[in-house]
C-alpha cells in the first residue's frame, strides 16, 4: 500500500488502528485491545516521521512533514526504528503488567 493522506495522517492513523480492534471489543468484552488500537497508529506515525518522505499533515491537503529525511533502505536507521518500536512494545507490556498485577493482587 502506498503512503497516502488517507492512511498517513495522525488523526486517520488513530482510526485505522482503532478499526481492527473493534471486533475484539465486541467478541471478548475487553477494552485493552481498544486502547492498544488507539496507540498503534500514532506510534507508527512517530516512527514514520523520521523516514525519507515523512507523514502527511492536514494543512493544504497533501503536505508532508519529515524530521530527519532518512532513506528507507538505511540499515542503521531501520535497526534503530525496530529497536525503538520494540522498546515501545516492552514499555506498554510492562505498564499493563504492573497495573494488572496491582489490580488483581
Amino acid at each position: 500500500m502506498r503512503r497516502t493522506p488517507r492512511t498517513h495522517t495522525l488523526p486517520r492513523s488513530v482510526l485505522w488502528g482503532l478499526l481492527p480492534s473493534l471486533p475484539f471489543l465486541f467478541l471478548f468484552r475487553d477494552p485493552l485491545p481498544l486502547a492498544l488500537g488507539l496507540l498503534v497508529g500514532p506510534s507508527h506515525m512517530f516512527l514514520d516521521v523520521f523516514k525519507e518522505r515523512g507523514i502527511y499533515v492536514k494543512k493544504g491537503g497533501r503536505r508532508r512533514i519529515a524530521l530527519a529525511h532518512f532513506s528507507y533502505d538505511d540499515p542503521l536507521v531501520n535497526g534503530l526504528a525496530v529497536l525503538l518500536g520494540a522498546l515501545m512494545l516492552f514499555a506498554s507490556m510492562r505498564l499493563h503488567t504492573y497495573h494488572y498485577y496491582n489490580y488483581y493482587s
